[in-house]
């Protein structure tokens, strides 16, 4: 039996190591920008479809990503059209992808709903939102169905790795969304009458966590608002003026 045992695990290690011989991977590097304004897009879904790597771009439109040249890379974000590309030798993109295009004549145009926006972004990256670490009980469960499956599980897998940075990143995405959308300069404006750059800078300062919007309501927000308003009120009077003002 631990001759079987060892046999599978050397076989293991030798289609990892055959694997990695035959494919030479490279770091994609690249930027998506807005078709119109040519300008970076923040948050684009990009996936290798044959890894199944992901990843987001950053807040410039800046991607990097593992690959082959010849590989196909999608590049998905709402409101804009699903656009595919191969990596080139040279392993450096610039993609441009164009808005989608809606009849206005037979739909109503309101504001973003983080709660619709949030659906959908959970129905295109399901697999990665439910994504399970693999434990122990996994191991025993498919042990004796699928041995070499269970062994798997308990080798160090990059792809695993991925998947739960992958995971990560669009479940810290999402709450920054969700943040967004309750603590908005709109409300925040009305309640403190502050204009930009005083808005931007109490915001900033008094921004609230995803933990304590989670469960607020939205009388504890308001409330928050005011009282952190009122506390800026009374450090900006306490703070030392600037005693060289008005000398000549």
């Amino acid at each position: 039996m631990s001759r079987l045992f060892f046999y599978i695990v050397a076989l293991i290690f030798v289609s990892l190591a055959g694997t990695q011989v035959a494919h030479a991977q490279i770091r994609v590097s690249g930027m998506v920008a807005d078709m119109e304004a040519k300008t970076g897009l923040p948050a684009v879904t990009i996936q290798n479809l044959r890894t199944k790597e992901g990843t987001l771009s950053s807040e410039n439109g800046r991607f990097f990503i593992q690959g082959e040249p010849g590989d196909t890379l999608v590049f998905t974000m709402l409101g804009y059209a699903a656009q595919h590309e191969v990596i080139p030798a040279a392993g450096s993109m610039i993609i441009y992808m164009n808005r989608r295009i809606y009849d206005l004549n037979q739909a109503t145009v309101r504001s973003r709903n983080y709660h619709q926006d949030s659906i959908a972004n959970r129905q295109e990256y399901g697999k990665y939102f439910n994504y399970h670490k693999p434990g122990a009980m996994d191991v025993l469960k498919t042990l004796p169905s699928s041995p070499i499956t269970a062994l798997s599980y308990l080798v160090p897998s990059k792809a695993r790795k991925q998947k739960e940075h992958f995971q990560n990143t669009l479940v810290t995405f999402e709450q920054e969304k969700f943040v967004d959308y309750r603590y908005n300069p709109d409300l925040v404006a009305r309640m403190t009458k502050l204009e930009p750059p005083e808005l931007d800078s109490f915001m900033q300062k008094y921004h609230p966590t995803y933990d304590f919007l989670k469960t607020a309501t939205d009388y504890d927000l308001l409330l928050y608002i005011k009282q952190s308003f009122e506390q800026y009120k009374r450090n900006e009077a306490q703070a030392p003026k600037d005693s060289t003002a008005g000398v000549q």
